[in-house]
């Protein structure tokens, strides 16, 4: 083996011999640097100098388009300037397809006056007249007077042969509550039904009334308006006796839930 190829040897075994060579002689470096780039084309005294005076110029010019510019208070009045007047525009614009205040109250009045006289002519048609409420009072009271030798069914067939001959209709329904809404439990709910055009009146026919009877007729009214869709008129609840020791208490009750009671004592 040649002496060469020892020394090659001994610094791929332990290259950090070049390490400790390279520190101690750094020219080395700087010899292979020559052979390998050409020294015109490293950067002298001279290139660093022209650079470092480049980057003044540079940050000069940066510095003068600095002064050039608007800052962020001059752009903020700008934005507002103009903002304010296409706002105005806009805002002009909108005041000429809106109506005034007048036009909108005189509008509103006409309409609301319209749509309340259409509502009072709907009620109307389905509501009861003073004289159609005296006839079928009349009617029970009478029938009501003579209770005590007649019971429910035959009250009932009294008032219906009494009310043929003037128009009005009765009708016996049975409406089942699968919810339990009337009496708390899945249940067939009966009804006596008074019908004439588009009035309707439930009439509640019992041996006796008590005060915890009231919620029930009600929620039987309420029940009735929701499976049949319609609005109920009036409900009389026809008995001979009120169980209570203040009957025209049991009555003022009554009349809150705007049901009507008629009894022969009444």
């Amino acid at each position: 083996m040649s002496l060469e190829e020892e020394i090659k040897k001994v610094l791929l075994n332990n290259p950090s011999i070049l390490v400790d060579v390279l520190t101690m002689k750094p020219e080395i470096i700087y010899q292979a640097l020559a052979k390998i780039t050409p020294w015109q084309n490293l950067a002298t005294k001279q290139d660093v100098e022209n650079l470092r005076i480049e980057v003044q110029n540079l940050r000069k010019e940066v510095e003068s388009v600095k002064v050039s510019m608007a800052t962020k208070d001059d752009i903020k009045d700008m934005a507002t300037k103009q903002d304010i007047k296409r706002i105005d525009q806009e805002i002009e614009e909108i005041k000429k397809t809106m109506a005034t205040k007048d036009d909108i109250k005189d509008m509103a009045t006409k309409q609301d006056i319209k749509r309340i006289d259409q509502e009072i002519e709907e009620i109307k048609k389905t509501m009861a007249t003073k004289d159609d409420i005296k006839r079928i009072e009349t009617i029970i009271t009478g029938l009501g007077a003579r209770w005590g030798i007649m019971n429910e069914d035959t009250f009932r067939e009294g008032v219906r042969e009494l009310l043929k001959d003037t128009g009005w209709k009765i009708s016996r329904e049975i409406i089942y509550d699968k919810e339990g809404y009337v009496y708390a439990e899945p249940s067939d709910v009966e009804y006596d039904v008074v019908i004439k055009d588009s009035i309707i009146i439930l009439i509640e026919i019992t041996s006796s009334l008590k005060r915890g009877d009231l919620p029930v007729i009600k929620k039987k009214k309420e029940l009735y308006e929701k499976i049949k869709n319609v609005k109920v008129s009036l409900v009389y609840v026809i008995t001979p006796f009120i169980h209570d020791r203040y009957p025209e208490r049991v009555k003022a009750m009554a009349k809150d839930l705007q049901i009507e009671i008629i009894y022969p004592i009444s």
